[in-house]
């Protein structure tokens, strides 16, 4: 499959030659790669609608009407799409077909990621764990202040009328 710019029409355009015939296979609503986004492979152009040869006059030699990526309808030449190699499963073709070779990079040992192991002898020895015999937690509280908070909230619960909110104002 090669693509060829044609500079004779107005305005000019590319167009695929030599293609395999897995690629003219267009089952409908299926996904299509025309030639102006080759480049752009990763685009999602999917068929609309195939016109033969005056089958619409708006497309007097054939065409494709293909909804592209942003939602709008695009109209193609009937050499400027085939279908495209990801629906064929065909998942590496474009990184053969340019034929580069990517290069590793080594930029040191190879080896695991993160941080590196310490030596045995910078490890800290854990002492074991020696009983106090204090109590843990939280210190209890006097038995003074204890009886003067609960006094304080009986005096707000008497107060209270049960309802939330901001108290009415209390005229004197």
């Amino acid at each position: 499959m090669k693509i060829i710019e044609n500079n004779d029409a107005f305005p000019p355009y590319r167009y695929f030659t030599d293609v395999e015939d897995k690629f003219l296979n267009f089952k409908p609503s299926c996904r299509v790669l025309p030639a102006r986004y080759y480049e752009e492979y990763q685009l999602s152009f999917i068929l609309k609608q195939r016109y033969e040869p005056g089958e619409n006059k708006s497309f007097p030699d054939g065409g494709f009407e293909v909804i592209g990526p942003d939602g709008g309808v695009y109209n193609f030449y009937l050499d400027e799409v085939v279908v495209h190699p990801f629906t064929l499963g065909m998942s590496r073709y474009f990184s053969k077909s340019q034929n580069t070779v990517k290069e590793k990079i080594t930029t040191g040992p190879k080896g695991k990621r993160g941080r590196p192991k310490k030596d045995p002898s910078e490890l800290k020895v854990q002492l074991a764990y020696v009983p106090t015999g204090g109590k843990r937690g939280r210190k209890p509280l006097d038995p003074a202040v204890k009886a003067a908070r609960e006094a304080k909230m009986l005096e707000k619960q008497k107060r209270s009328t049960g309802r939330r909110g901001r108290p009415k104002k209390q005229v004197a």
